[in-house]
C-alpha cells in the first residue's frame, strides 16, 4: 500500500494526478481531496434523493455531479495548481459486500444495491459530464471500495491505528475491517460484515438478533424508545415489538438517531435505570466482538469510530476497556482508542487507496 508522503499534495507534480476520494452512505455523497497529513483540502457533500436508493444508474449520476463540483472549484482552491490536463483518479467507499477487483457492489442493504456495476457507471456519468470541464479533461480511474476498509486505512494512514488494527465502525450499522501489514483483509468482499453476526437478544430471552439490532447507535437509540413506550402504555396493553425486530436502519435518518442519543445519554445521566440496561447491553455484545477478533488476531489495535463517543470517556471507552480485559481472560488487552479522523475517514482512504493503487 501507499505511504503517507504519496498525498503530501493534492496533485503529483511529476505525475500530474489528483486524488479523490468519495464516501457513499444512505443520506449523503461526500467527495474531499486530502493532503498528505490527511486533512481536507476541499470538499463537496451532497444529499442522496430518496429515489436513488436501489438506482444505480441514478446513485451514479450523483456521485458524478459530487466530483465534478469539487473538480470545477479544486483549480481555484490550489491557486491554479491543477492544470486541465490532469488525470483524475477517484476512489468510491460504500456500505455492504464488495467486490474491488471488478468495481460492483454485490449487496448494500445501506444503499438497496445488488450486484452493481458501479464503478463503469460512475466512470460513465464523469465521461457524460468531462465536456466543457477543466478538472475531468485528463485521464479517468475509478476505483471501488467498502466504506470500513477505508476508514481503517485513513486511520492507519493519518490517525489513531498502527499497521496492524480492527477498525469498527457503529453507526446505523455495525461494520468492521482488519488491516494487516497496512493492507485490508478483503475476504472476497464478505470481510466486516459483523452486523449480521446473530448475538443474544437482551430484551427478549432466548431469542437472537443481529448485532447491530442490539448496540448500533440507532438499534440503541430505538430500543430505549420501546422501552419508554412500553413504560407509558403501562396498562394499556399496547404491543411490544417483535424480538430482534428493530426497524431497518436505512428508512431512518441517522441524524434522528444521532437526535435520540442525546436523549440517552441524557437519561443515563440522570439516572435511569432502562437507559442504563441498553447501554451496558449494548456495551456487552461490543466487547464481545472486540474480545474475539483479539483471540483470533492477537492484541492488535482497536480503533472505534462512532456517534457513541459523544458520551465521554468515563461512560463508553472506560466500560468498554474493562469489559474487553475480562473477556480476554490471561492474554493481552488490546490497545482500544477512538478514532481520529471521524465522518470523513471512509472518504480519506478512499482517496488515499485509489491514488496508492494507481498504476
Amino acid at each position: 500500500m501507499g505511504c503517507p508522503a504519496d498525498l503530501a499534495e493534492p496533485l503529483r507534480r511529476g505525475e500530474g494526478v489528483v486524488a479523490i476520494g468519495v464516501d457513499v452512505s444512505a443520506d449523503a455523497v461526500t467527495a474531499v481531496v486530502a493532503d498528505g497529513r490527511g486533512s481536507v483540502i476541499s470538499s463537496v457533500e451532497r444529499p442522496v434523493p430518496r429515489q436513488c436508493r436501489a438506482d444505480a444508474d441514478r446513485l451514479a449520476q450523483e456521485i458524478g455531479s459530487a466530483i465534478q463540483s469539487l473538480c470545477a472549484g479544486l483549480a481555484d482552491d490550489l491557486s491554479g495548481e491543477v492544470s486541465g490536463a490532469a488525470a483524475l483518479v477517484v476512489g468510491v467507499s460504500v456500505p455492504g459486500v464488495v467486490d474491488e477487483d471488478e468495481g460492483r457492489v454485490r449487496r448494500s442493504e445501506t444503499l438497496g444495491l445488488q450486484d452493481a456495476p458501479l464503478v463503469s457507471l460512475v466512470r460513465r456519468s464523469l465521461s457524460s459530464q468531462a465536456s466543457g470541464s477543466p478538472g475531468l479533461s485528463g485521464g479517468l480511474e475509478v476505483r471501488l471500495y467498502q466504506d470500513a476498509g477505508c476508514g481503517a486505512w485513513a486511520e492507519s494512514q493519518w490517525g489513531a491505528a498502527g499497521r496492524n488494527c480492527l477498525y469498527l465502525a457503529v453507526g446505523e450499522r455495525i461494520s468492521s475491517a482488519v488491516l494487516l501489514g497496512g493492507a485490508p483483509v478483503l475476504g472476497e468482499g464478505w470481510a466486516g460484515q459483523v452486523g449480521r453476526i446473530l448475538v443474544p437478544d437482551p430484551d427478549w430471552s432466548g431469542e437472537r438478533a443481529r448485532l447491530e439490532d442490539v448496540a448500533s447507535v440507532c438499534a440503541m437509540v430505538r430500543r430505549h424508545t420501546a422501552g419508554m413506550l412500553d413504560d407509558s402504555a403501562g396498562s394499556l396493553g399496547s404491543a411490544a415489538p417483535e424480538p430482534g425486530g428493530c426497524e431497518d436502519a436505512s428508512d431512518e435518518s441517522f441524524a434522528q438517531c444521532a437526535t435520540g442519543l442525546e436523549s440517552l445519554l441524557g437519561a443515563i445521566a440522570s439516572g435511569d435505570r432502562e437507559a442504563r440496561r441498553v447501554w451496558d447491553t449494548g456495551l456487552d455484545c461490543l466487547a464481545e466482538l472486540i474480545a474475539q477478533g483479539v483471540g483470533l488476531l492477537g492484541p492488535l489495535d482497536v480503533v472505534v469510530n462512532s456517534e457513541l463517543m459523544r458520551a465521554d470517556e468515563a461512560a463508553f471507552l472506560e466500560p468498554l476497556r474493562g469489559r474487553v480485559a475480562d473477556l480476554v481472560g490471561d492474554l493481552p488487552a488490546p490497545r482500544l482508542v477512538a478514532a481520529r479522523l471521524g465522518a470523513t475517514a471512509p472518504a480519506l482512504g478512499a482517496a488515499g487507496r485509489a491514488l496508492a493503487d494507481w498504476k
